[in-house]
């Protein structure tokens, strides 16, 4: 198979020559994870002090060469391995976050944003304080409204999970721009890649592990909102309780109104009520695969896949349609390992319903009312 090959910038200094190794990581593991830095993070000799050049906040540049995808990231730390003698089997270790990582050290104190939609809100209150030429770019500006608040103190990622928790879109971090979608853009989305037990074309991509995960992670048969503007609010599966006994979690919200608060949790029990629904972590190489169009499908954010998969003892080939939540990359020279975190595709239940909603409607006794 083709290797994957890579290039690495200091600003506008190719330095991929110095580079032992590399390894990367974007996103989550589960739709219940924060959106958390992505990172960068490789190895360099250092036997002639080429580890000096680095300083805090030098932008590198990784491209993954003969695809589109390429992503910027901020250096944060340099860990010396210094060897005796003259140090010449010395190596350095460059630390870099990703756009999501340095929103986490962009601190506002006591800064007023008003009632907006969950991403415009954002975007709104946040994108100038970014390093010029990045920020975020928004695909919707939200589904459910954010509360307003008018002394804000704290980081510009906490914010965005607390409004990405009230949206209950994705986030994708690539190129230069954090990508931020809503509800209804997610439903959107169309598989355009399929990870199965061997390589078939351009789109299909042969694993070389696969790990099915069903049960609790996905499972949820009570669930309490809290938002700022109203008491916290509980939905419950009576059913799934009277099966499992209460298997439960709560969320913190930026939502706008009671009700809205309430949808949301009457939603996270109606989708997430099946506990042999499955995700996954898939291993992919360029050993076995041309990564060509992962990397593309990356770079455009798309992010629906497809799995294939047997079960022990049956020929049958089965499919499951999922969200790709995050990923991690191992690089040496010699090749790249990929593993991919899934979780189920609930884009079908995208717009959950809100009571008393000017655009849904007002719950009224026996039928909805204008």
């Amino acid at each position: 198979m083709t290797q994957q090959v890579w290039q690495v910038e200091r600003f506008s200094t190719d330095v991929t020559s110095q580079i032992q190794s590399m390894n990367y990581s974007t996103g989550r593991r589960t739709q219940f994870d924060s959106w958390s830095a992505g990172s960068l993070v490789f190895t360099i000799r250092n036997n002639n002090g080429q580890a000096n050049g680095y300083d805090l906040n030098d932008k590198i540049i990784l491209t993954a060469t003969g695809t589109s995808f390429y992503q910027w990231f901020y250096v944060q730390e340099v860990l010396y391995n210094d060897l005796g003698g003259q140090g010449k089997g010395s190596t350095a270790t460059i630390v870099c976050t990703d756009l999501v990582g340095r929103s986490g050290r962009l601190q506002v104190f006591e800064q007023d944003i008003p009632v907006d939609q969950t991403i415009k809100q954002l975007a709104d209150a946040f994108d100038s304080l970014f390093p010029t030429g990045t920020g975020f770019t928004y695909i919707g500006g939200g589904d459910s409204i954010a509360a307003a608040q008018d002394d804000y103190s704290g980081t510009v990622l906490n914010r965005l999970n607390l409004n990405m928790v009230t949206e209950q879109g994705w986030l994708g971090c690539t190129d230069e721009r954090i990508y931020l979608y809503n509800r209804s853009e997610v439903y959107n989305f169309t598989s355009g890649i399929t990870y199965a037990r061997t390589a078939s074309g351009s789109f299909q991509f042969g694993y070389l592990d696969i790990k099915r995960i069903a049960l609790g992670p996905d499972y949820l048969n009570t669930c309490t909102v809290t938002p700022p503007v109203a008491p916290a609010q509980n939905a419950q599966n009576s059913t799934g309780v009277g099966f499992y006994d209460t298997y439960g979690t709560e969320f913190a919200t930026v939502d706008d109104t009671g009700s809205q608060a309430l949808s949301f949790a009457q939603w996270q029990v109606l989708t997430r009520s099946d506990p042999n629904e499955l995700s996954f972590q898939i291993s992919i190489s360029d050993t076995a695969n041309n990564l060509t169009e992962f990397f593309e499908s990356v770079w455009a954010n798309e992010p629906v896949v497809t799995v294939s998969y047997q079960n022990p003892g049956s020929p049958t080939n089965l499919t499951s349609s999922q969200i790709t939540q995050g990923f991690t990359m191992t690089i040496t020279p010699a090749r790249t390992d990929i593993q991919i975190f899934t979780s189920p595709n609930y884009s079908a239940y995208s717009t959950f319903f809100t009571l008393d909603s000017g655009v849904n409607g007002v719950l009224n006794t026996s039928e909805l009312g204008w």
